[in-house]
């Protein structure tokens, strides 16, 4: 029993929990609607259901089969949560391009294997698709660059 694959229980786990408080809460501040005529709550109702039966099926078959001891690297952890931080506190001053760009090169100083100019291709990369996703795609209100209005 205590070697499982927890790595998979562990986050089918948080999958679950994550989808369960984004039903209910959705479900407790927006309006439903019906099947007909959907209102603001009934997507994401739906898609915290959905994530939560996903969990639940990474859940199940991870607590049938064994698995390797999970490994917590306490660099990786800190430097993944810092680099979140980063990005919080640069996205204004820097618009949302720069702010990835270092967020990512913080965060990849976690892995030993890459190099510098493999760091920069994906901090640029990322800074990329996070443009086109958030600027051009969902079209939302964020500064792209320090001297963006």
């Amino acid at each position: 029993m205590w070697n499982r694959d927890y790595r998979d229980v562990i986050g089918g786990l948080a999958m679950m929990a994550i989808g369960i408080f984004v039903a209910w809460h959705a479900y407790q501040e927006y309006d439903m609607g019906q099947l007909n005529r959907m209102g603001p709550g009934f997507f994401p109702v739906s898609l915290g259901v959905l994530l939560a039966v996903l969990g639940l099926f990474i859940t199940i078959p991870a607590l049938l089969r064994e698995g390797s001891p999970v490994k917590v690297e306490l660099k990786t952890l800190v430097l993944v949560t810092v680099s979140i931080g980063v990005f919080a506190l640069l996205l204004k001053p820097l618009g949302i391009v720069l702010a990835t760009v270092v967020a990512v090169l913080v965060s990849s100083l976690a892995d030993r294997q890459i190099t510098w100019k493999g760091r920069i291709a994906v901090a640029v990369g990322v800074a990329a698709v996070t443009w086109v996703v958030f600027i051009k795609g969902l079209s939302m209100v964020l500064p792209v660059w320090p001297w963006s209005p």
